[in-house]
């Protein structure tokens, strides 16, 4: 079983994530945000990710704790990475909206965001929680990530946005040929 834990506090806020990539999509989510949790339970159901998050505290860093918090926990559970397809890729529609993820489990972490939403929430999250859990995620997971956005109604932006993670996670930490997948032998 490929599995990892985290804790990470930040800003008077605490987050605890237990995730398992060889999972069947079953989720426990209490964030605090009952749209970030459609959003987490999205992910994780895309994705074939088992998942338990909680946060408490305060709601201004809920995204950035939770989206490390999910980032460390996969890190731990790719452990050296060993074995994995690394690359992952997807597109989801969802009504007008689309959203593009490319990932490269590469160790490096870094994010790149084209297209965005165009109100101040959606729904009970700040529209720049999207971007908070995104950059805690790559720096926590220790991964690339580009990401392209379409669409008008901003719901339906970010949970396309988070479906495509899924599918792109999943692809990325599916079985490879063996070894790691570079050129230089490690990541």
């Amino acid at each position: 079983m490929r599995s990892g834990r985290a804790e990470v506090e930040r800003g008077g806020s605490v987050a605890e994530v237990a995730l398992d990539l060889d999972g069947s999509g079953q989720v426990s989510l209490e964030s605090g945000s009952g749209f970030l949790d459609h959003m987490m339970h999205s992910l994780a159901r895309v994705g074939s990710l088992d998942l338990q998050a909680s946060a408490r505290g305060s709601s201004a860093w809920r995204c950035q704790v939770l989206g490390l918090g999910l980032g460390q926990a996969l890190d731990q559970a790719l452990g050296s990475r060993s074995g994995i397809r690394r690359y992952g890729w997807a597109a989801v529609p969802m009504d007008e909206a689309l959203a593009q993820v490319a990932l490269d489990l590469s160790g490096r972490p870094y994010l790149v965001i084209r297209g965005g939403l165009s109100g101040d929430m959606v729904a009970d999250m700040e529209a720049g929680g999207l971007r908070q859990f995104l950059e805690a995620l790559t720096v926590g997971g220790r991964l690339t990530m580009n990401l392209q956005l379409t669409g008008e109604n901003d719901h339906h932006i970010v949970e396309s946005a988070f479906k495509a993670l899924g599918l792109a996670l999943w692809q990325a930490a599916g079985p490879g040929k063996g070894g790691v997948l570079s050129t230089k032998g490690v990541l």
